[in-house]
Order: C-alpha cells, then structure tokens, then sequence
C-alpha cells in the first residue's frame, strides 16, 4: 500500500541541500507525526543535525477504490532552529527566512508540483510565516525555538506513476 508519508520521504529526498547564512550546507530532514513523535525526533539529534526540518503533521488519506488518487489536507511545517531568539522580525527575516526557509519553501512547491506523483490541488496553498515559534502553551510542547513557514494545502497522489527528476536552480 502506497501512504502519503512513503510518498513524501521519497519526493523530499530529492531535495537539495540547504545553504544557511553562514554559508554552510545541510541536508533537509523530512519526519510525520504529532507533537510527541516530533519531540522524540528532535530529542535524537545534535542541533546542528536536525534542521532545516520538514514536518508533515498527521493526518488522514482519503482513498476512493475506483480513483487512481489519494487525496489528504496536508500541513507541512518547514522549520529551521532559531539563533536570533533575541532579535527583531527583520534581523530574522533578512537572514532566516530569505537565506534558508523560503528557498527552501520554493523547492518543497516545485517538488509537489513537478514531481509527476504528486500535485497541490487546484494550485492552492496557504503559508505562515513564524519567528521565534515555541509552542510553550502545549503539555508537551516543542523543544526548540523555530523559524517556520507552515504550508496547508489539499495533496493528491497519484500512486500508479512514477517520479519525475526535478531541476533545481
């Protein structure tokens, strides 16, 4: 059987590495799940290792037997930790967010878009933008301190063809 996150950890996989603004390289790490299972992954890595992160926040896939689709309302949340906790939005913005998270929000689009496997639907998405995100209010809330551009969006799957190879600029 053919799942949403099979089908993510394969696209993603084919991503380039991400360039920070210190001009050092790192590999995009992709992992699913919830609030528990996201601090149990960041709790196994080194802060250096983790990130820049993709998160697919779990969800449910609706498949009809007599389509050759799985459809799903994804959430992604691309997140790179935080080292301006003590600056002001454009500080962050001018070397978080240009530098690294919205590149990489560029390629995470055309990879679902130009992957042949995988299409927003109807092109629509909606994306936040958060600085300096902790989610200090929950039981089990995150460990640390993000930068992060959430994407929702309507993903179809089209399971039976295969992937292209997607060009990066």
């Amino acid at each position: 059987m053919i799942t949403t996150e099979d089908v993510l950890r394969e696209l993603f996989d084919q991503l380039p590495e991400v360039k920070d603004s210190n001009d050092s390289l790192f590999k995009v790490k992709f992992n699913w799940g919830n609030q528990d299972d996201l601090n149990l992954f960041l709790s196994q890595f080194k802060s250096t290792t983790k990130y820049p992160l993709i998160w697919l926040v779990d969800g449910e896939d609706t498949i009809d037997i007599y389509s050759t689709e799985i459809n799903r309302k994804a959430r992604l949340i691309i997140a790179k930790q935080s080292i301006h906790q003590t600056n002001t939005n454009p500080i962050v913005w001018d070397s978080e967010f240009r530098d690294v998270l919205n590149p990489l929000l560029e390629n995470v689009l055309k990879c679902l878009n130009e992957s042949g496997k995988t299409m927003i639907k109807n092109g629509i998405h909606k994306i936040k933008r958060d600085a300096n995100y902790s989610d200090k209010s929950a039981i089990s809330a995150t460990i640390d301190p993000w930068n992060i551009i959430i994407l929702d969006f309507d993903l179809v799957i089209f399971p039976y063809q295969c992937f292209h190879t997607i060009k990066f600029n």
